[in-house]
C-alpha cells in the first residue's frame, strides 16, 4: 500500500524530521562544556561562551537571512545552511586552541540560524492560519526531542570517547537536512529587490497600528525567553557539574528531563494556543520561568534539580513557538522573514547575552547564584503580555473567513 501525501504534508514532513536532527546535534554540544573547560585548562565561565559564539553567530545572520527569503526564496537558504553546520563542526573537532573552537561555533550558529528561520517561514507558507499554533508547535516539538535525547547522548559519547567525537557526530548529521533541501520545492513567492538592499529590515510602521505596540512587547518577550533559553544551556552545566559535583551524565540526565516534559507540552501547547488564544499560552510561562529562577539556586539534590527541570520544561514548552505564532499573526505577508528575522534578532542578542552576564556573574559569585540576577527581567516580561498585549487569534480566524469567501 502506498503512502500519498498532500504537497503541504510532504514540505512539512521534510522540515520536521531535519528539525530534530539538527536540535539532536545541537543538544549533543551541551555536557561538552566542562570537558572542554578541562582540556583547554581556561575558567568554568570562559568556557561557557561556547554557547555564546554560536549565538553570535545566529544574531549577526538574522537579518540577511530574512532578506534573502523574501527576495530568492526558501530553498537555497534550506540547502547552505546545514552545509556550513557541517564544515564548523568538523573543523570544531579538529580545533587545537580554544579560540579557534569559538570561532567553528560561531560559524555553525549561522548556520543554524539561516536554516531554522528559512524551515519555520516555509512552513508557515504551506499551512493555513488558524493552524499555525499547532504548526509552531510541532517545530518545538521536534526541537524538544532534540533538547532531551541531544543532551544524553553527548554526555555519554564525551564520557566514553571526549568532546571531539561529539562534534564529528553532529557534522555529519547535519548532511541529512542538506540532502531534504535538495528535495523540496520552493514555498516562497520571488520578489524583485526593492533600492534599501539589505538595509530594508522591516519596519514597525508596516505592522497595522492595532497590533503595533503588540509586536513590539513580543520582541521584548523574545528578548528575555532566549536569555533564559541560554542562560539553561550555559548554566545548568556549570552549577549541576562543577559547583555541585556531579557527572557529566547527570548533567545530560537533567536536560534530557527538561527535553522530555518539552516534548509532552507538543500537543497542548498547539491546540491551546489556537483555541484559547496566544497569550492565554505565553503567560503563564513567564510566571513558571520566574519561579523556577528564584527556586533554583536553593537547590542541590538530583531529585529537587529534575523537578525544576520539568517546571522549566512546562515553561519552555509554552513559550518560544507561540511567540513566533503570535508574530506570524501580526506581520504582514510580504514582510514576514524580515519582521519575523527582526523579532528574532532581539531574541538572539538576548541568548548572547545571557551567557555573557552569566558566565560573569558565575565567576565572580556562583553559578547558582547567577539565576537570581534574571528574575526581574522573567516578571517585566510577564507583565507586559499580561497588561499591554492584545490578543491575536480572532484577527487569524477573521483573515481565513475571508480567505474562503473569495
Amino acid at each position: 500500500m502506498r503512502l500519498h501525501l498532500s504537497d503541504t504534508g510532504k514540505v512539512l514532513l521534510g522540515l520536521y524530521g531535519p528539525a530534530m536532527i539538527m536540535s539532536l546535534g545541537q543538544g549533543m554540544v551541551i555536557p561538552t562544556i566542562p570537558a572542554l573547560a578541562a582540556t583547554f585548562e581556561v575558567s568554568a565561565g570562559f568556557a561557557a561562551q561556547l554557547v555564546t559564539a554560536g549565538m553570535l553567530g545566529r544574531a549577526i545572520t538574522l537579518l540577511p537571512t530574512g532578506q534573502l527569503l523574501d527576495r530568492y526564496g526558501r530553498k537555497p537558504v534550506l540547502i547552505g545552511g546545514p552545509l556550513l553546520v557541517a564544515a564548523a563542526s568538523a573543523l570544531t573537532a579538529l580545533a587545537p586552541v580554544f579560540p579557534l573552537l569559538l570561532l567553528a561555533q560561531f560559524l555553525s550558529g549561522m548556520g543554524n540560524s539561516a536554516w531554522s528561520m528559512a524551515r519555520e517561514v516555509a512552513a508557515v507558507d504551506v499551512v493555513r492560519p488558524e493552524q499555525r499554533g499547532r504548526m509552531m508547535s510541532g517545530f518545538m516539538g521536534m526541537h524538544s526531542v532534540g533538547t532531551a535525547v541531544g543532551p544524553v547522548l553527548g554526555g555519554l559519547i564525551t564520557d566514553a570517547f571526549g568532546f571531539r567525537a561529539v562534534f564529528w557526530a553532529f557534522g555529519a548529521m547535519s548532511l541529512v537536512p542538506f540532502f531534504v533541501g535538495l528535495a523540496l520545492r520552493e514555498t516562497g513567492k520571488i520578489r524583485r529587490p526593492t533600492g534599501r538592499g539589505l538595509l530594508n529590515v522591516g519596519r514597525l510602521s508596516e505592522v497595522e497600528p492595532y497590533f503595533r505596540t503588540t509586536y513590539a512587547v513580543l520582541i521584548f518577550n523574545t528578548f528575555v525567553a532566549m536569555m533564559r533559553q541560554s542562560l539553561i544551556t550555559s548554566l545548568i552545566p556549570l552549577y549541576i557539574g562543577l559547583q555541585l559535583m556531579h557527572s557529566s551524565t547527570e548533567v545530560g540526565s537533567w536536560f534530557g528531563v527538561y527535553g522530555l516534559i518539552n516534548i509532552l507540552m507538543i500537543a497542548p501547547t498547539g491546540m491551546l494556543s489556537d483555541s484559547r488564544g496566544r497569550r492565554a499560552v505565553v503567560m503563564p510561562s513567564t510566571y513558571i520561568a520566574t519561579v523556577v529562577f528564584l527556586v533554583f539556586p536553593l537547590a542541590n539534590g538530583m531529585p529537587q534539580l529534575l523537578v525544576l527541570a520539568g517546571c522549566m520544561g512546562i515553561a519552555n514548552g509554552l513559550a518560544l513557538g507561540t511567540m513566533a505564532t503570535y508574530a506570524y499573526d501580526v506581520i504582514p505577508e510580504h514582510a514576514r522573514a524580515r519582521l519575523q528575522a527582526l523579532r528574532r534578532l532581539f531574541g538572539d542578542l538576548g541568548a548572547v547575552m545571557g551567557p555573557l552576564l552569566g558566565g560573569t556573574i558565575a565567576d565572580a559569585a556562583s553559578p547558582g547564584a547567577a539565576f537570581w540576577a534574571f528574575v526581574p527581567l522573567q516578571l517585566g516580561s510577564g507583565l507586559l503580555i499580561t497588561f499591554l498585549a492584545r490578543e491575536s487569534l480572532h484577527h487569524v480566524h477573521s483573515r481565513a473567513r475571508e480567505v474562503a469567501t473569495r
